[in-house]
């Protein structure tokens, strides 16, 4: 077993050592709050941690659908309900979490607009139109 440094370049040498890519993000998480700990029970003398290199979290491009599977999707629906979630997630970007709390009341069926909350309780219209057919 490796050992490192209680140091800053001992932080980086461990973190730059694990093979998991966002995981190294959770280690630099907990080494931090232990770090932080020491240092406020005067355990070393200044927050080390503040001066390693936090690992940044890759980022994947997630698998879209195309629009064939989109409209193959959409004409394997019963109801003009299903082909409305189904539109409105392909075509708009929201997240699950927003589509379960649409509201009647967010639906403007004269612009064939929804209104969503966003983040931070923001609201948006997404750029999707909603054409019920």
């Amino acid at each position: 077993m490796e050992s490192y440094e209680l140091a800053t370049e001992g932080i980086n040498q461990f973190l730059s050592s694990l093979k998991c890519s966002n995981g190294k993000r959770g280690y630099y998480r907990a080494l931090r709050a232990f770090y932080n700990w020491l240092y406020r029970n005067h355990y070393v003398k200044q927050p080390i941690i503040d001066k390693a290199n936090p690992p940044k979290p890759s980022r994947k491009l997630l698998p879209c659908l195309s629009k064939d599977l989109v409209q193959y999707l959409i004409d394997q629906t019963e109801t003009i309900r299903d082909k409305a979630i189904i539109s409105l997630f392909a075509d708009s970007g929201i997240r699950l979490n927003q589509l379960v709390h649409i509201k009647l009341d967010d639906i403007d069926f004269e612009n064939n607009t929804v209104t969503i909350m966003d983040k931070g309780n923001k609201q948006r219209k997404p750029t999707a139109r909603i054409v019920m057919t």
